[in-house]
């Protein structure tokens, strides 16, 4: 399968609000990822929508809620293991996280209830990672950030 990530991302974008319309004043939010090594084109087609977005718009509010096996990026060294043919072009989920980390100051909160199963310490995470229960995302929620995921 290959993708266009600007006109994907195009896509994403448009059909975020039901109106079609799409402005990023005041647009807070929050990527739930779950795959990681198992379905790496989910992460790395977050990661660039996530990118892509807070290069449109710096003041937009994007972070990510890491779950199951998607705890695994939070993990030092672990995303750079991860790549994915797109376009012709190899894809790093390590070289995108550091981007988002990096260049926009994205946090990464890891459920803790999935970190013991796939061997992830606090001493393990990464720059920007915080271990934060499943209520943490329920409260970004209640508080008006708009859920982001990927099924593919």
């Amino acid at each position: 399968m290959v993708y266009n990530s600007q006109s994907f991302t195009d896509e994403i974008i448009r059909t975020m609000l039901p109106n079609g319309e799409y402005t990023m004043e005041k647009n807070k939010f929050i990527f739930i990822l779950s795959r990681a090594s198992r379905n790496p084109i989910e992460a790395v087609g977050l990661m660039r929508i996530a990118a892509n977005m807070k290069a449109f718009d710096e003041n937009c509010e994007v972070d990510f809620f890491l779950i199951d096996e998607a705890v695994l990026i939070a993990k030092k060294g672990f995303a750079e293991t991860i790549t994915v043919q797109i376009e012709e072009q190899t894809v790093s989920v390590g070289e995108l996280l550091n981007t988002l980390i990096g260049d926009f100051k994205v946090k990464f909160y890891v459920c803790p209830i999935f970190m013991p199963a796939f061997g992830v310490a606090k001493e393990d995470l990464i720059e920007n990672a915080e271990i934060k229960p499943s209520s943490h995302l329920g409260e970004l929620l209640l508080e008006g950030r708009i859920p982001f995921s990927l099924s593919l």
